[in-house]
């Protein structure tokens, strides 16, 4: 939760790493990860959309 410096890391990079957590945890069953994080499965999509967007290296598929 917290950078090399001591500082809390920011909300949205912790977010993004949650999801890719699940992904990984649930076999990229991606309706059971919006399940169990509680959100809707567009908005998972668009999250991690929004993640690639701002890491042009990663696609969406290489979450999991």
């Amino acid at each position: 939760m917290l950078t090399s410096t001591g500082e809390v890391r920011p909300l949205e990079e912790m977010e993004i790493e949650i999801i890719r957590f699940a992904i990984s945890h649930y076999r990229g069953q991606m309706s059971e990860v919006a399940r169990r994080l509680k959100i809707g499965r567009s908005t998972l999509y668009r999250k991690l959309d929004e993640a690639a967007a701002d890491d042009p290296g990663r696609r969406r598929n290489d979450a999991n």
